[in-house]
């Protein structure tokens, strides 16, 4: 009994201890997981912005006007796209007049029916995989850039109480504005490839080819969403 009544004392000592701990840590413990949440989102971001960008590079590639008259060659087709039909015509007589002008109006109707100067079809995939990228990154940024504003609050009321130094604190406020530059600049980018392939689907479309109307209008949303994004963030 007496030794039970010695172990009271003590095993309550050690359970106040535990909690005046548990206390203490509790205080450090969101600030500390405040920012390595931070650093999680924005290696996430960081990785978005980078693969948009990526996949607007390569729509640029897509939409880049390589070619004409795809499979045109046939007879004096290819006269059709370039203007020298006579001669072609003239050059293919010995050989029979009939068959010359028969494979010109074959290369005619093969031009008109499949001139493409750039592969409409390639680029659906890539302009839907870019929307939804586009997308997590406008449902990620807002949540991201407000965590960075209070994290830089809270390392400016630690500097203020002498929790951390003056080089610290700059240090940590370094790397928000760095990361806050590397997304702006990245969604800056991607605009403006965006801005590119727009470009060079209307001049598809001037030069003949039909069925991109909305391609140009799908890339043309993804440069305003792009430059949107961009606006958002506050350089510090």
């Amino acid at each position: 009994m007496h030794k039970s009544l010695i172990l009271l004392p003590m095993i309550a000592g050690l359970a106040l201890s535990g909690c005046a701990n548990m206390s203490g840590s509790a205080s450090v413990a969101p600030r500390s997981m405040s920012f390595q949440a931070t650093s999680t989102d924005e290696a996430v971001l960081l990785e978005q912005t980078a693969t948009l960008d990526l996949m607007m590079k390569d729509i640029v590639r897509h939409t880049t006007i390589k070619h004409a008259a795809v499979g045109a060659a046939i007879g004096c087709g290819l006269a059709v796209v370039t203007s020298s039909a006579s001669s072609c015509l003239t050059a293919a007589a010995a050989g029979g007049a009939m068959g010359a002008a028969s494979g010109y109006a074959a290369g005619k109707r093969d031009v008109a029916r499949r001139i493409e100067l750039v592969s409409a079809n390639s680029i659906v995939r890539s302009i839907r995989q870019s929307n939804t990228q586009l997308g997590d990154i406008n449902a990620d940024l807002p949540k991201f850039l407000a965590q960075q504003d209070a994290d830089i609050k809270g390392l400016k009321s630690l500097k203020a109480m002498g929790t951390i130094s003056t080089e610290e604190f700059d240090t940590r406020v370094a790397a928000i504005r760095s990361s806050r530059a590397e997304l702006a600049e990245a969604l800056l980018m991607s605009s403006q490839q965006a801005r590119t392939a727009s470009a060079n689907l209307r001049e598809a479309a001037a030069q003949g080819q039909s069925g991109l109307e909305w391609h140009i209008s799908a890339v043309d949303q993804m440069e305003r969403e792009a430059l949107s994004a961009r606006s958002s963030i506050a350089l510090l």
